[in-house]
């Protein structure tokens, strides 16, 4: 009996770490991070810039002189209120948030300034920013349509651990050399549910990934565990109400997101590694035409018009970029290593990854994006104390 009963121990055993060994790979718990390309890097500081900041690339990759960011002035801020970690101390939070749209120039000595925010209805209580992404009018390039992604607070904010954020889509204008972004609408929809990262594809028409199927419940642990799926949602934002629908379910913490040169959506599975490449149907659903797999997982991706490359900036290892952005790791000054990846499509349709930067976070830490413009690469995060510039090469 104590035999048999040995055996079927030594089986589950075998089992669990069987089933756990690949995920705790991917979480980094077995990889190091080996230099590369962080000899030439310069780190940017200032007023709007200090403390930690998410941004969009696209209108850089076409004027090739600025870039807009969304910025967090406080860092610590977001120790307790970041919804897609589980972050929803909303009552330590300002009654107005101190988020703000920040233009910055790609000619060093690459000076930058906040954009004045026009027209926001008071209920919003501010922008809330997480993911952002811009649409460039073809027909008049100088037109721009902002989409940011605003985790609102909850009315009764004490609450707001068991009712999560009050997450919506804020759409602004703006023209280029302008001060000031101008509100035209915001998009609350009950499918909008934990929204991360947002690829615009019209004037008024985006995807955008729910890092979770819930906001608040004892579930999104195993939903991290890869137990449980969230999804893709289209938008459509050009009538009175705003329609929206699912793209594509069934996915892993749905992050990162970009539309690429060639029309396919890219989405970055997080907590299962690499990205995956979506062909957008006629009725705006997402259909995979390829899995690009990597241990590594990747949180925003970004789209080089020029040479059609996708970038992704790479958790290496997952436990250390945890304890690094936490109140307590902020303050004892640890790090988390820093990876960046390109990937290529070659004739055959098929992608290539390679690494184009690694810091174990000695210079460079805990960023979680990654873009890049002409030999360099721009790096920041969620929870970055400053901005990286760092030359990479051709």
């Amino acid at each position: 009996m104590l035999k048999r009963l040995g055996l079927s121990l030594a089986t589950i055993v075998i089992a669990l770490g069987a089933a756990l060994y690949p995920r705790l790979r991917g979480f980094g718990l077995f990889r190091g991070t080996v230099s590369l390309n962080n000899q030439n890097c310069i780190t940017l500081k200032g007023k709007s810039l200090d403390q930690g900041y998410e941004f969009d690339w696209r209108h850089a990759r076409t004027s090739g002189s600025i870039v807009i960011m969304a910025s967090h002035i406080y860092i610590e801020s977001r120790t307790h209120w970041l919804p897609a970690v589980d972050r929803l101390n909303a009552s330590v939070l300002s009654s107005i948030s101190t988020d703000h749209i920040t233009i910055l120039s790609l000619a060093a000595p690459y000076s930058h300034h906040k954009l004045k925010i026009t027209g926001l209805p008071q209920e919003a209580r501010g922008i809330w920013v997480h993911g952002i992404d811009i649409w460039q009018d073809p027909s008049d390039p100088a037109a721009l349509t902002l989409y940011l992604i605003s985790h609102r607070p909850p009315r009764d904010r004490a609450k707001s651990e068991e009712t999560g954020a009050d997450s919506v889509v804020e759409i602004f204008e703006t023209r280029t050399g302008d001060d000031e972004v101008r509100w035209v609408k915001t998009v609350k929809h009950n499918l909008v549910i934990t929204p991360n990262a947002i690829a615009a594809v019209g004037p008024r028409t985006f995807y955008v990934s729910n890092d979770h199927s819930t906001k608040t419940h004892w579930m999104r642990k195993v939903n991290d565990l890869y137990t449980l799926t969230s999804d893709i949602v289209y938008c459509d934002a050009s009538g009175r109400d705003s329609k929206c629908k699912v793209a594509v379910n069934g996915l892993i913490y749905p992050n990162g997101l970009t539309l690429g040169t060639n029309g396919l959506i890219y989405s970055a599975p997080t907590f299962r590694g690499g990205i995956s490449a979506f062909k957008r149907n006629k009725d705006h659903t997402l259909h995979l035409v390829e899995d690009i797999k990597l241990e590594q997982p990747f949180d925003n991706l970004h789209t080089d018009a020029e040479s059609g490359h996708i970038y992704g900036s790479a958790f290496t290892q997952g436990y250390k970029f945890a304890a690094a952005t936490k109140k307590e790791g902020i303050a004892a000054g640890k790090t988390s290593p820093v990876e960046a990846w390109k990937f290529v499509q070659g004739l055959d349709g098929k992608h290539t990854a390679s690494r184009v930067f690694g810091d174990p976070g000695q210079r460079v830490s805990a960023t979680t994006s990654a873009a890049p413009f002409g030999d360099k690469i721009f790096l920041t995060g969620v929870a970055t104390p400053n901005a990286f510039i760092c030359t990479i090469g051709a």
